[in-house]
């Protein structure tokens, strides 16, 4: 059976990455896409999402979310994504419009729509997700898991405490784990090991295609970005949800609880794993620890490829 998926995100160069393979799996039915700002604005991160969707030759329906965080300061990436969010990568003109509904009204109505059956691949901040389970509590009981990239146990990368994605809204995260909804959490503990090295993007360049030769484009952005950082080679953070919602096996999860610090001094944003239970409260979350990185990038390389496969489907006629 297929998994029902819906995709919240603020698409960012890895984001996007993520969603072609996620509309590529045929075990996957992506009922959704719900835009964040995160990574660049909300309005951004909603033309990305319609041209990826386009570019897949799918027509997704695409609801925009929240700009701002809901208590905290906004945060923005440019600097790692470029100013339109996708490193200058052309891509198709969308081929239709956004949803009349808000995010998170979209999230409410697909979780009635597919009651214990809809998961949510969460890969940017959690702020209308938060909304969601605020403002519909129903929600919470229909939705069958919340898989995010973000947080981590020991070390962040926006702050030395904090991931991204908890940083830019800790508040909505905070509300997100302690709302009850099953959680899988994918943090900097997998996700950094997530990696293609610059010899490995110059391999997918090689083998080229539709689908491929844009997100190659994206991806060089991205790994000049890590150069900046000292590393030779970028790490596929939010892929890895897709990845693992297609073959769990690759990663290794442990059952803890999770909290997240709101309002620290030097510590805001990080996710507090309770690796040795000091806490005594039960786990509200699946912790990944250990990756397959060979396995992971074997099968994002796949399914990017799978586009030039016979019979599958061109982009989409653009508006424009």
């Amino acid at each position: 059976m297929k998994r029902t998926i819906l995709i919240d995100c603020d698409p960012g160069i890895d984001d996007a990455i993520a969603i072609m393979m996620a509309l590529a799996a045929p075990e996957l039915e992506v009922v959704g896409i719900t835009t964040v700002g995160g990574n660049v604005g909300a309005e951004a991160t909603t033309r990305n999402a319609l041209a990826l969707a386009t570019l897949a030759g799918r027509r997704v329906p695409v609801a925009r979310g929240r700009d701002a965080a809901l208590v905290a300061e906004t945060k923005r990436a440019e600097s790692v994504h470029g100013l339109d969010g996708l490193g200058g990568a052309r891509l198709p003109a969308p081929a239709y419009a956004e949803e009349k509904a808000p995010a998170w009204e979209f999230i409410r109505d697909m979780a009635a729509r597919y009651p214990g059956q809809l998961e949510i691949a969460a890969i940017g901040p959690l702020s209308n997700i938060a909304m969601a389970l605020s403002a519909y509590p129903e929600t919470r009981s229909r939705i069958k898991g919340i898989h995010l990239m973000g947080g981590s146990i020991a070390y962040g990368n926006a702050t030395p405490a904090a991931e991204f994605n908890i940083l830019a809204d800790p508040h909505a995260a905070a509300a997100v784990f302690q709302s009850g909804v099953p959680i899988t959490m994918l943090g900097l503990d997998v996700t950094n090991r997530a990696s293609l090295s610059a010899r490995g993007l110059e391999d997918l360049r090689t083998v080229g295609g539709r689908v491929l030769t844009p997100c190659c484009s994206m991806l060089d952005h991205y790994l000049a970005a890590y150069r900046t950082f000292g590393r030779d080679s970028l790490a596929l953070h939010d892929p890895l949800v897709i990845a693992w919602l297609l073959d769990p096996a690759l990663v290794t999860l442990e059952p803890y609880y999770v909290a997240v610090e709101t309002d620290g001094q030097y510590a805001t944003g990080k996710t507090v794993v309770d690796i040795h239970s000091v806490a005594k409260r039960p786990p509200n979350a699946l912790v990944g620890v250990e990756l397959d990185p060979d396995g992971f990038v074997a099968l994002m390389t796949r399914l990017l490829r799978s586009y030039d496969a016979p019979g599958a489907p061109g982009p989409l006629q653009g508006l424009e």
